[in-house]
């Protein structure tokens, strides 16, 4: 294989790591806040951009709007849910929620047959078609268009945790609830604030994937790789998300490059049996002490 070739598929892996790293984010975002999974995050992500998909068709509007649209269903479905399913349960144990989450994502998915059916539609893209020459190397510009705007919005997720009232609430919740709700920080709120913001991230990643795998009801399952980049770079752990998001894309894209192409949908999990055999906190993880 040539080094453009190599250039090009590490490229792509990053692209497709970029999605995976925001589901990650998404995920952990909700584990920061209230210890419990949202295995709903792929479908959620899934309506949202069907929303703003049949905008798209019935008005022609400006994939900004689109875009727009699919952020705010995102952000009002996952107040909805939090309100009226998770916060009822705020007594139940994790596992109680992880299975309410895990009925609701069959709900969705099969709502979202019902009203789009479980074809496939093509998505537009916010980047063009015609391949960016660099010397040998040919890019994709979708790609590229992927990795910047994920960075991008990785960027601000930081500045949001970092610099903000809200951020460091939310940061505070996920390090003691309890020392949290004692400062006056509404604990509440800040569930719901995690909600809306994982949905909002999982829609923005739903619009930049959509057009490379295309838009139907199975799309949502682009969180089981989101949940595996989580547990790769260490699950709580935002950068290890990132990481692990990164990595995961780049080796699922290399592996049929040097095993039979029939493994690709395997790897991710391939790569999780063997994180959590050599390394089961991850890669940015660190063990956590508990007294029983």
């Amino acid at each position: 294989m040539t080094t453009a070739a190599l250039v090009h598929v590490v490229v792509s892996g990053l692209a497709t790591g970029s999605i995976y790293a925001l589901m990650a984010i998404s995920l952990v975002i909700i584990f920061n806040a209230t210890r419990t999974l949202n295995f709903a995050q792929g479908e959620m992500l899934m309506v949202s951009t069907f929303v703003g998909f049949t905008v798209y068709a019935r008005a022609k509007v400006p994939l900004v709007v689109v875009m727009l649209v699919a952020v705010v269903a995102a952000a009002l479905l996952g107040w909805v849910i939090e309100r009226v399913l998770i916060r009822h349960a705020i007594a139940s144990t994790p596992f109680d929620v992880l299975i309410i989450t895990l009925g609701l994502s069959l709900v969705l998915r099969s709502a979202a047959g019902l009203t789009w059916t479980h074809d496939e539609f093509p998505f537009p893209s916010f980047f063009g078609d015609r391949p960016i020459t660099l010397g040998p190397v040919r890019l994709v510009p979708v790609s590229l268009g992927i990795i910047g705007a994920s960075l991008g919005l990785m960027w601000g997720l930081w500045a949001l945790f970092t610099h903000t009232r809200l951020g460091r609430a939310m940061r505070a919740v996920a390090q003691n609830q309890r020392a949290a709700r004692l400062m006056g920080i509404s604990v509440e709120r800040v569930y719901s604030a995690s909600w809306v913001l994982a949905s909002v991230v999982g829609a923005l990643a739903g619009v930049l994937i959509a057009p490379v795998i295309f838009l139907s009801s199975k799309m949502g399952l682009v969180a089981i790789n989101g949940f595996i980049a989580a547990v790769l770079g260490g699950f709580g752990s935002m950068p290890g998300a990132v990481v692990g998001g990164m990595l995961l894309g780049v080796i699922e894209n290399l592996a049929p490059l040097y095993l039979p192409s029939s493994i690709k949908h395997s790897v991710p999990f391939l790569v999780l049996i063997a994180i959590l055999l050599i390394r089961p906190g991850g890669v940015l993880g660190r063990p956590a002490r508990r007294k029983v």
